[in-house]
């Protein structure tokens, strides 16, 4: 719901594309109740009303308040029945949405006729009192120390990018109370695309007493001066069936993998520069967050604008350096080190979070890398709590940075090494281990489920219950658990597949991106066509379901041979004919357990 601007009706008649029309009818599905926060047009720099006579940038609105929209807050008419607000902003310069809490839920039919009941078609009066009898119903009501945190879910956030493929702004939740100095900030981006953003409750309360008083803040990151963007629903909700939420688009936030740290009042109370590498002093329980993180399997790195010797040195004083995987401390821009680290990990951007004490770098990395979660320095004793950090601790997340460390020794030395790519493997001694899913595997292969995005071909996320299924093994379908080292280290259990030999079908397939371009997948493959086809199948099929992020893994199978029968090439089968060679599987030597008789190939049975 938006504010009442008096002797102003700011509307707009517009046709939404079909699949635009149909994600925001799609929201209406999903919510079972949602808040109605009132939002109205304010200014990141607002000092009213003394900034109206000082201020250049001042232009009243029909109410004496200044425009910080080009023409208000448009209520958009698309033609179509849809029980959602559907708003048109186009930002000027320091343009920022405001709302404010606590509010309480309606069901989303309540909430539908409080929207017809403000509608301008009642006459600007009669709207005006509407509007504020709904905010007195929805905000006003409700009773101190009761917290919105227990009766929603999340806060969703809805719309479209209409002046750029993309724009990102940062969401503010901030107590009335001034001498509250909590703070809840989170970025997030709206694409050309209708984008739905939705954001944990308990996330936002750990830091905001959301029983109290408190301003929501919409503020677009960077210049807002000529930004246009539609608004749908932007408000706490109730989800209606949970088991739905993975397949709404943009829903669940990727599980972190990398942490990236500033150093400076971030890591440590002090300046580098001033205090010297034996003079600044790490804030008590970040020591213990790291090694928290490191537990967990969450790589960690740094982001720096120091001089490289003396935070290296800083580092190693206070024993932290064995922690940081391909430490970035220079001059330059923070976004262009996150590049550097994601590149030398070999990890999307979407898995990583970026802690800074500065509003202007956190600005500059949510600004060029969209995906990324950017959290200021007071929110880092909260990482362990957020649901982007629940992830399980097993003796592969423990060794996880050790195994990185490995990764970085073999690129420098496939980097050092002139020429043939597949001559440099084969040096490399790589050996895959194949084995049945065992009890013991079952939690490691839980979480490979839930880490892994490129290369998880029908984008399988497993649950506990899933995998104790698959070991009872109740049907024809067989289940193996992959291993890889070679002459650097062990990467410990880097795949899973699903699949049944009979059919030749092959249900699910992940595999960790550390053994990307080894040639694993070829030998893998090239054992398991050679095992359905002795069971009898003429062909190999795999499940394909298409995902934000599992790209490399079409790739990957398209680079073996296989074609894609697909509609829409959004989900369909990759399929190869039987017998079948895969290039380079001779690189990689196989080893499996001999329960079972299997056919010959570069294997040796252990």
């Amino acid at each position: 719901m938006k504010e009442t601007v008096a002797l102003e009706n700011a509307q707009a008649q517009m046709r939404l594309p079909a699949a635009m029309a149909d994600a925001r009818a799609a929201t209406y599905d999903l919510i079972q109740k949602r808040s109605m926060i009132v939002w109205g047009e304010h200014c990141s720099e607002c000092a009213a009303p003394t900034c109206y006579t000082a201020c250049s940038f001042y232009t009243p609105r029909p109410d004496g308040h200044c425009r910080r929209f080009a023409q208000g807050m448009e209520t958009i008419d698309t033609g179509m029945a849809c029980p959602l607000p559907l708003t048109r902003i186009g930002f000027r310069r320091w343009g920022k949405l405001e709302g404010r809490g606590p509010v309480r839920p309606l069901t989303k039919q309540e909430a539908a006729a409080e929207e017809q009941a403000a509608q301008p078609a009642l006459g600007l009066g009669l709207a005006f009192l509407a509007r504020q009898e709904a905010r007195q119903r929805t905000a006003g009501h409700v009773a101190k120390g009761q917290g919105t945190n227990g009766e929603f879910d999340a806060f969703l956030i809805e719309g479209a990018a209409r002046s750029a493929k993309s724009i990102s702004f940062t969401l503010t939740f901030v107590p009335v109370d001034k001498t509250n100095t909590a703070l809840f900030q989170s970025q997030f981006s709206l694409n050309a695309d209708w984008t739905r953003v939705s954001i944990p409750v308990a996330d936002i309360a750990r830091t905001i007493d959301l029983a109290q008083d408190y301003l929501v803040q919409i503020e677009p990151i960077g210049e807002a001066e000529g930004l246009e963007v539609l608004f749908g629903l932007c408000d706490f909700v109730t989800w209606a069936q949970a088991a739905t939420l993975p397949s709404a688009p943009n829903m669940p936030a990727a599980k972190a993998k990398v942490v990236v740290w500033d150093l400076d009042h971030t890591i440590w109370d002090g300046i580098l520069l001033e205090d010297g590498p034996e003079g600044v002093i790490v804030k008590p329980g970040i020591r213990e967050m790291i090694e928290a993180l490191d537990a967990r399997g969450i790589l960690q790195s740094v982001a720096s604008k120091n001089n490289y010797d003396e935070a290296v040195a800083a580092l190693a004083h206070q024993g932290l350096l064995e922690f940081m995987l391909a430490p970035q401390i220079s001059w330059g821009p923070k976004s262009a080190a996150l590049s550097h680290i994601a590149e030398t990990l070999n990890l999307g951007l979407d898995s990583f979070v970026f802690i800074d004490d500065q509003p202007f770098e956190r600005g500059e990395v949510g600004e060029a890398h969209p995906s990324v979660t950017v959290l200021a320095d007071t929110e880092a004793f909260t990482l362990l709590e957020r649901t982007q950090f629940d992830v399980p601790v097993t003796a592969e997340s423990r060794g996880r940075r050790a195994l990185y460390a490995v990764e970085a020794a073999r690129a420098l030395a496939a980097e050092s090494a002139a020429g043939d790519m597949d001559q440099f493997l084969r040096g490399c001694d790589l050996v895959l281990s194949i084995a049945r899913l065992s009890p013991e595997d079952a939690e490691r292969v839980y979480e490979l489920s839930q880490r892994t995005n490129q290369l998880n071909i029908a984008a399988t996320r497993y649950s506990r219950d899933d995998v104790a299924a698959m070991l009872a093994g109740s049907n024809r379908a067989e289940a193996w658990t992959l291993r890889c080292a070679d002459r650097f280290g062990d990467y410990g259990l880097i795949g899973f597949t699903y699949g049944t030999p009979q059919t030749g079908h092959v249900r699910d397939f992940f595999m960790s991106c550390r053994v990307q371009r080894k040639r694993v997948e070829a030998a893998f493959f090239a054992w398991l066509a050679a095992r359905y086809e002795a069971a009898g199948a003429l062909k190999l099929t795999i499940s394909y379901q298409k995902a934000a992020r599992n790209g490399p893994a079409l790739d990957l199978f398209l680079g073996l041979g296989f074609t894609l029968d697909s509609t829409d090439d959004s989900n369909g089968q990759l399929r190869r004919s039987l017998p079948s060679g895969f290039e380079g599987s001779d690189i990689v030597r196989v080893v499996h357990a001999a329960d079972e008789p299997i056919p010959a190939l570069n294997t040796e049975f252990v």
